[in-house]
């Protein structure tokens, strides 16, 4: 079964999938938010065709790990998420840095698409909020 992760942000939602093995996280697509009622649709349209076994939700906690605005913010859509019919675990888990590493990755390895217009990260974020979940969890295989 595969997990799915979102890096929520004000104007855009990244959402990230990992393998069937939940041993490697890609990029999947961004959501451009235009209100909470079609924004939590779209991502159940998207759990639903994926069939994740769980969404991970990147929490953006202050550098010294308190909560501020955005991650309440964050808390908000989540808690939207849950009852307009997510049927899924969810779970919160640390984003501190997740967008500066994907910006990093892209600078080294994405090219600016032809017309010089800057990619959004959030779909690489997602990704890297996955993949630093997947690497955490203890070893399945002995």
């Amino acid at each position: 079964m595969c997990i799915m992760a979102l890096d929520v942000g004000d104007r855009r939602v990244g959402v990230a999938i990992s393998d069937p093995t939940e041993l490697l996280a890609r990029r999947l697509m961004i959501i451009t938010r235009t209100n909470d009622r079609s924004d939590i649709q779209e991502v159940l349209r998207l759990v639903q065709k994926h069939a994740p076994g769980k969404v991970i939700v990147g929490l953006p906690l202050l550098l010294n790990g308190d909560e501020g605005q955005q991650a309440q913010k964050v808390r908000g859509f989540c808690s939207l998420l849950c009852t307009g019919g997510l049927a899924i675990p969810l779970e919160m888990v640390d984003e501190r840095f997740s967008t500066a590493t994907a910006r990093e990755y892209m600078h080294q390895n994405v090219r600016r698409k032809r017309n010089g217009a800057k990619q959004h990260d959030d779909a690489m974020a997602a990704a890297v909020i996955l993949q630093n979940y997947l690497d955490e969890k203890p070893e399945r295989y002995a």
